[in-house]
């Protein structure tokens, strides 16, 4: 245990020497472990500071040996020997740097002894890689057609010569070489990289790859924030004068218009979602769910105007309503910023569109609904720092915290998330995949739909029009040499047979069903037609849970409980104080502000496993196990002030 703390010391060293964390940041990731239980290292992966290629590179550089890394100089004594600054200079800048924590390159820059393209050159040199002066060159169209700008952005490299199967790429920092490397896998082709001196390398690729694509048209949509404040929104007024369209933050997708006769009202429907109003209504929407924390956006027509709901702690709220003549326009604009077909309204569509709002990087899935009123819209917000939740995060008890790492922690078997929909199944088996070590495993999930992108993983989108479904992609997965598999839902039998037969033989997975409480999962695999036997064999645990709402710690207030609502939870009447909220402006005046998970985990013992396999009730296999149940574990967060009785009357089944 010893030598691999000290291997996670050398590599963590090795990130902050080699400039690629803040001592803060690693400091911070560190913080976070104590608390969720997810690994410093997979925190700064999911966060894409780094990759498993620069942990392995920064693992092997420390362990070589000191004359080895000595060819390896800091950036600083680096420059210092190219004669770029003096001795003076860098001690300054290492002052700053020891006050701030900051990157020194950086710091050199701000100073003003160092140019960016003084830094590229030193570092190209350090790195042993060709440097390119950017102003001097112009990226082939041919070479910008064999990476898609997706992959441009993602990798953070612009391709600018291209050469039988090798393409030449700029990237603006040397640890994009390792990247470059997966580059290479994905398109098949050699990827040559060169260093250049560029601050923004995603403007640098919009901009050559909208020279392709003419994005710089009118209908090239920009999102900014524009609420300084989320307050309730009675009625948007229609608008009486054009005024000046905002300045851009997050681009999107351009939609092509064409200019035959079929597509004249595709025209006119863009000319009117392009419109001040419609940009900033669809702004105001967006930047106020973000704002309030809501996990999903409802647009209902209705009569006489659209109706905006917010849902917020699993529970929707009225913010706005549009008036009649807006409402087509903030449709098709919401369907513009998810590449949906706006001459469509007779048939339902799916979509997305990825934003940066507040520092917080959401994928939001678009999904529309033709109604007699017209066409429903609901986008569902994903918050992408949800991967980086781990099992201190759930709300779980340590005792418990303690049984579920054991459970997770074990070579084979299958573990349960059991719930109705929104009750946080995915970001328990989320916070269950944070706890395996991707870098020794191999671990596939099967999602419909993959929510959250979760790096280390391989992950597969099911698709039953053509034929993509979870029997037949688990099947495939086991002949990929997997050790950990997720499969988002058993659904139907021949799933359910693969699974557990893939639990039996070696292989660790995670699966959820749609049960009231843990020992139903037991009856829904038996009427599935799965035999008791298996299930005793191959079941591990089965977790159910429910999300229930917190009370707001601003307005969070005492008070003396009836002896008829302590007797409806089942608490005793000898309980003097709970808690609620008197509703507070951070609140929305509900008394409530988050959620948090409750559970029961029924673990698979040996005398457990024997009443599966006799054909036992979940009724006699509950009271032999003894578990904590969830309404157990709800009482115990009312009787902490976390929640209120009314809260567990509204989510937990007595």
């Amino acid at each position: 245990m010893s030598d691999e703390r000290n291997n996670e010391n050398r590599i963590a060293e090795g990130l902050v020497k080699g400039e690629y964390i803040t001592q803060e940041e690693l400091e911070r990731v560190r913080e976070r472990e104590k608390t969720s239980g997810v690994p410093w290292h997979k925190q700064l992966i999911q966060m894409g500071k780094v990759t498993f290629s620069v942990i392995e590179d920064v693992l092997r550089y420390e362990w070589h040996s000191k004359d080895t890394q000595e060819k390896h100089k800091s950036l600083g004594m680096a420059l210092l020997d190219d004669g770029v600054i003096t001795k003076g200079q860098l001690e300054e800048a290492l002052r700053v740097q020891k006050r701030t924590n900051r990157l020194l390159g950086n710091i050199l820059l701000e100073l003003g002894y160092v140019t960016r393209e003084d830094i590229s050159k030193t570092l190209a040199k350090q790195h042993n890689l060709e440097y390119v002066d950017i102003r001097t060159v112009k990226p082939d169209p041919a070479a910008l057609n064999t990476i898609s700008e997706a992959l441009a952005r993602r990798y953070q490299v612009l391709p600018i010569y291209v050469e039988g199967d090798k393409v030449s790429v700029l990237i603006s920092t040397p640890q994009n070489v390792q990247k470059t490397k997966d580059l290479s896998v994905l398109t098949g082709k050699r990827i040559y990289p060169m260093l250049t001196a560029v601050e923004d390398m995603t403007a640098v690729i919009e901009k050559w790859y909208r020279g392709i694509t003419s994005v710089n048209e009118n209908n090239n949509v920009d999102v900014k924030p524009v609420m300084k404040e989320v307050k309730r929104v009675e009625k948007v007024e229609e608008p009486k004068r054009k005024d000046k369209a905002m300045d851009a933050d997050v681009k999107v997708k351009k939609v092509e218009v064409k200019s035959n006769e079929a597509d004249k009202r595709f025209e006119q429907i863009a000319k009117e979602a392009s419109g001040t109003s419609a940009i900033n209504t669809v702004k105001t929407i967006l930047e106020g769910a973000v704002k309030a924390g809501a996990t999903d956006i409802h647009l209902d027509p209705q009569e006489p105007e659209m109706r905006v709901r917010y849902r917020i702690d699993g529970i929707l709220h009225d913010v706005m309503s549009i008036p009649p003549s807006m409402q087509n326009a903030v449709v098709s604009r919401v369907k513009i910023l998810s590449d949906l077909d706006i001459t469509e309204t007779r048939h339902p569509q799916d979509g997305h569109m990825n934003l940066e709002v507040e520092g917080r990087e959401l994928d939001i899935r678009v999904a529309t609904l033709p109604t007699f009123l017209g066409e429903r819209v609901v986008l569902r917000l994903l918050d992408q720092s949800a991967v980086l939740s781990g099992i201190g995060d759930l709300g779980i008890s340590e005792k418990e915290q303690s049984r579920l790492i054991k459970l997770i922690a074990q070579p084979y078997g299958m573990i349960l998330v059991t719930g109705p929909t929104g009750s946080g199944k995915t970001t328990t088996l989320y916070a269950a995949l944070n706890q395996k070590n991707v870098m020794t495993e191999s671990i596939v999930t099967l999602e419909d739909p993959v929510e959250y992108q979760l790096s280390g993983i391989n992950q597969v989108q099911i698709d039953p029009d053509i034929n993509v479904t979870f029997a037949n992609t688990l099947r495939a997965a086991l002949r990929q040499d997997v050790d950990v598999i997720l499969v988002g839902e058993i659904r139907d039998t021949e799933t359910a047979h693969i699974a557990i037969r893939a639990a039996m033989t070696g292989h660790l997975v995670f699966s959820t069903l749609h049960t009231n409480d843990a020992p139903d999962a037991i009856n829904t695999l038996r009427n599935m037609g799965i035999p008791s036997y298996l299930i005793s064999s191959a079941l591990t645990a089965v977790i159910a849970q429910r999300l229930v709402r917190k009370i707001c710690e601003e307005c969070k207030v005492p008070y003396k409980p009836s002896t008829s609502i302590l007797k409806e939870v089942g608490l005793p009447t000898t309980v003097k104080t709970l808690y609620h909220g008197k509703g507070c402006n951070n609140c929305y005046h509900t008394g409530y502000k988050g959620r948090t998970g409750i559970f029961e985990i029924l673990e698979i013992t040996p005398q457990i496993r024997k009443l599966i396999a006799e054909g036992a009730t979940p009724e006699v296999i509950a009271q032999t196990a003894k578990m904590k149940t969830m309404a157990d574990h709800c009482r115990e967060k009312i009787k902490e002030g976390i929640v209120t009785p009314e809260e567990f009357l509204r989510v937990v089944r007595l």
